[in-house]
């Protein structure tokens, strides 16, 4: 009842629920990346940096969600009144969590003094790329700011997403935690390849969620291939991340795989019509996974 008179109905609570499952998850892979990289939290500092994109991910999917709720059909009917009746809250929740979401650019700029002309190009410019994708993924507010959604090009959705989280919570952290040195750990690229198999394989599911949805012209990846087609393409993702993650870890063990191994189950049981549930338990196997790195990684 007390939900009801605050957050409204059950389906506009899963607009916080997923908000704040998925902002978790991102904090989470930013701490997995870390593990993976044998990278240890810099005395509280890591967690902060995580915090921070943790933060930095709630804005972005709010900013996502305010964009489609400027055009006609964007949100669902009842997602549309909701974002309608609270725009003013979530504009001030919004200012609150811009400080948080500052402190990983300011942890890099501490390392990396872009003055001093020691920040390396590459890693810069495809974080750049990459907050510049995930602005644009929406594309801009109004009817004709579809014209810049970068998600309907054909076929691009899920390398969107898998790209821009893999810079963001896995190359990011790892270069800035390297604290000016001149490379990069020579574990990164299986990592961030590993990385971009989880998140691809996780998004499977929420395409073939988004099918009833999505223009038939975006040609997405599970409008192509169909149910069984996504199911199987997301385990074999799943698989191929945990020969990644075998290779990577110092040692072979069960306990850093937990995550992963849950994973597989989890992406073949996708189907149109799962409930919500459904989709905050393949978010919060993110969180698990970093917990299963957390504890039984040294």
């Amino acid at each position: 009842m007390w939900a009801n008179l605050i957050f409204g109905s059950v389906d506009t609570r899963n607009i916080l629920w997923s908000n704040a499952v998925i902002s978790l998850a991102s904090s989470a892979c930013v701490l997995a990346s870390l593990q993976l990289a044998h990278v240890k939290f810099l005395n509280g500092l890591g967690g902060a940096f995580a915090v921070g994109i943790g933060s930095a991910t709630w804005l972005a999917y709010t900013w996502q969600r305010h964009v489609k709720s400027t055009r006609v059909g964007g949100l669902r009917p009842d997602h549309q009144m909701w974002h309608q009746k609270r725009r003013s809250a979530l504009k001030a929740c919004a200012l609150l969590l811009i400080p948080l979401a500052s402190i990983p650019a300011i942890l890099t700029r501490q390392v990396f003094p872009l003055p001093a002309g020691t920040s390396p190009l590459t890693p810069l410019a495809l974080l750049l790329a990459a907050t510049s994708i995930t602005a644009l993924y929406a594309g801009l507010p109004g009817e004709r700011g579809q014209r810049q959604a970068l998600r309907r090009i054909p076929g691009a959705k899920m390398l969107w997403i898998a790209g821009s989280w893999v810079t963001i919570t896995a190359l990011w952290p790892i270069w800035w935690s390297t604290a000016g040195g001149s490379a990069l750990p020579p574990e990164t690229l299986f990592i961030c390849g590993e990385r971009f198999l989880v998140i691809a394989a996780l998004t499977l599911p929420f395409d073939l969620r988004d099918t009833q949805w999505d223009p038939a012209g975006m040609r997405t990846w599970a409008q192509v291939l169909g149910t069984r087609g996504t199911r199987w393409l997301a385990l074999g993702m799943v698989t191929i991340a945990i020969a990644l993650r075998l290779y990577i870890l110092p040692a072979p063990a069960w306990g850093p795989l937990v995550g992963l191994l849950a994973m597989g189950p989890a992406v073949l049981m996708a189907r149109k019509g799962r409930p919500e549930g459904y989709y905050g338990l393949l978010d919060a196997l993110l969180i698990l996974d970093a917990l299963g790195l957390l504890l039984f990684l040294d």
